[in-house]
């Protein structure tokens, strides 16, 4: 009768787990695996074969069984591991019954993407950070020159002109956090059916006096091509490639736009005369 009653709790097990995406191992006490779910045998690399042996036969991970001896004492562990190019996350517990400990429950977590999201986001934060200070700190000199009567009557214009356009800068930044954290909370963002042409000439238009000041020509060809998107956010895009692509050429310089199609896929392309972008970058 206790067998009859162990397997249908087996079968049960199985059922239940053998559609997750996490990893799922139950231990006994002695660290000898009672079940293991379809997840975690591709994890581990391993069979169902590997039930009633030692868990070091299937993970030789110091880390994991250090992790697994520590969770048997203090009740919960926690550990990150690599796999194949994948990051996951560990959580172990403990199983007690009536005060005594019976066993332990693992269950990994493939957090791939939030790892690789969350790097981004840090690496986002600290060239943020280094972007911030450097027009505060040119805004913060003029300034003191300013304050101190160190700067030409003559050159009163120039500097605060200077002080407006490293503001501006600072604007640009602030806009591009806030962007960030309103896609980092999901807020649904207007989808809708945008010709990638009629962007391009645009943003053409719109940084027309900034060509003109150096001499470059911009000029848009190729065909309209309708995709849906959301229409602010291509529009920066666009307008930031071409942007670029007036700063960092040469006076008399040109900037070429085309918009085609490559069966089903939209191609932008923007190309310029400029000093162009180094190979390793």
């Amino acid at each position: 009768m206790q067998l009859s009653e162990l397997q249908r709790k087996n079968d049960e097990f199985t059922q239940i787990t053998q559609g997750m995406t996490e990893g799922l191992v139950l231990l006994n006490e002695k660290n000898v695996i009672l079940n293991i779910n379809p997840a975690a045998l591709k994890l581990f690399h391993t069979t169902k074969s590997c039930i009633n042996k030692d868990f070091l036969t299937v993970e030789r991970s110091h880390d994991v069984s250090k992790a697994i001896q520590n969770t048997f004492l203090n009740g919960h562990s926690e550990i990150r591991m690599e796999r194949e190019d994948k990051e996951y996350q560990i959580h172990i517990n403990r199983i007690e019954s009536n005060g005594v400990v019976i066993g332990a429950v693992v269950l990994a977590f493939d957090i791939t993407e939030a790892a690789f999201a969350e790097r981004n986001r840090q690496e986002f934060t600290a060239n943020v950070s280094h972007e911030l200070k450097t027009p505060l700190q040119s805004i913060m000199g003029s300034a003191e020159l300013m304050e101190n009567g160190l700067v030409k009557p003559e050159d009163m214009t120039r500097f605060v002109g200077h002080i407006r356009t490293e503001a501006g800068r600072l604007v640009i930044l602030i806009d591009d956090i806030i962007r960030l954290s309103r896609l980092d909370e999901g807020c649904d963002m207007p989808f809708e059916n945008v010709d990638l042409y009629e962007v391009a000439t645009d943003a053409a238009v719109g940084l027309a006096d900034i060509a003109a000041a150096k001499d470059i020509e911009i000029t848009v060809t190729g065909v309209s091509v309708r995709i849906k998107s959301v229409r602010r956010l291509l529009t920066e895009i666009i307008f930031n490639l071409c942007d670029n692509a007036v700063k960092y050429n040469k006076d008399g310089g040109t900037v070429e736009v085309s918009i085609n199609r490559q069966e089903d896929h939209a191609v932008i392309s923007v190309k310029d005369s400029g000093i162009g972008i180094p190979p390793e970058h």
